[in-house]
């Protein structure tokens, strides 16, 4: 494990001492981010003067299930950024280059580019979070800090997950990147609004085929002590770190399933 954490950071550093060349254009796009995510939120306020509640969520509620979802959206861009194109490492024959290294293949794949100016969108998501905090009018204790902090973390794993599927696609079908830019936008705002202002059918869609309620949803009804489980057990709220866990494993699976089948392009 430290001998692969070494190599990440080895291998991820060159690629951000290779963006930092640009400092300026660095800077202005995480400043772009910044205030876009600040701008979404100033819109979710202009809304909410209109309609005091949406399905029984306030504007603090609403704003601090968006800061959660899309700090942990901001931490999975952050590793798995690289999966967005994967699709060119098979049409330019770059994939036959990394299956030869003597290492993970999707380890590598990972570390070899590390987009940092998504920190930003972290950072700023966790202003969000900590203003919306306050104004839910949530209890501070070790116990709700362990809670968001898994949260979070199993939120991103479950993120990742997915990406990593629609990925993976492309090791039969060559192009995948319309369906992980679908997936990703999709995941995003799944995860960031709360899934009752959505028709059944989509909530059961993202409950139980594709679990991003299990991301950001179902924890937040915890925190915010909301009893609005649409029919579903109150035990869903715990149920974060299982979910995160078994997308991880059949997505790795998966994963290694499409690289046994992978056919060179011979490009």
């Amino acid at each position: 494990m430290r001998r692969y954490l070494k190599l990440y950071f080895l291998l991820a550093g060159a690629y951000v001492r290779s963006r930092f060349q640009y400092r300026l254009s660095f800077g202005l796009r995480c400043v772009t981010i910044a205030v876009s995510e600040a701008c979404l939120v100033g819109l979710l306020g202009v809304l909410f003067t209109k309609f005091r509640a949406v399905n029984g969520w306030t504007l603090a509620e609403v704003v601090f299930l968006y800061g959660l979802g899309n700090l942990a959206y901001s931490l999975m861009r952050i590793v798995a950024s690289q999966l967005d194109d994967f699709d060119r490492y098979i049409l330019q024959g770059d994939l036959d280059s990394v299956l030869t290294k003597p290492l993970p293949p999707l380890f590598y794949v990972l570390s070899s580019r590390v987009e940092l100016h998504h920190v930003a969108r972290a950072l700023t998501s966790v202003v969000i979070f900590i203003l919306a905090l306050n104004f839910a009018q949530i209890r501070w204790s070790l116990g709700v800090a362990v809670f968001t902090v898994t949260t979070v973390v199993c939120a991103a794993a479950i993120m990742f997950a997915l990406v990593l599927v629609s990925a993976t696609v492309a090791l039969w079908t060559t192009k995948s990147g319309k369906l992980s830019d679908l997936l990703i936008t999709a995941t995003k705002e799944s995860a960031t609004f709360p899934i009752s202002i959505y028709p059944l059918a989509v909530r059961l869609v993202l409950t139980f085929i594709l679990p991003v309620a299990f991301a950001t949803y179902y924890p937040a009804l915890r925190l915010l002590q909301k009893e609005e489980f649409l029919g579903m057990p109150e035990a869903f709220q715990f149920g974060a770190p299982i979910v995160a866990l078994v997308m991880l494993g059949v997505s790795y699976l998966f994963w290694y399933y499409g690289l046994r089948r992978y056919q060179s392009t011979g490009t």
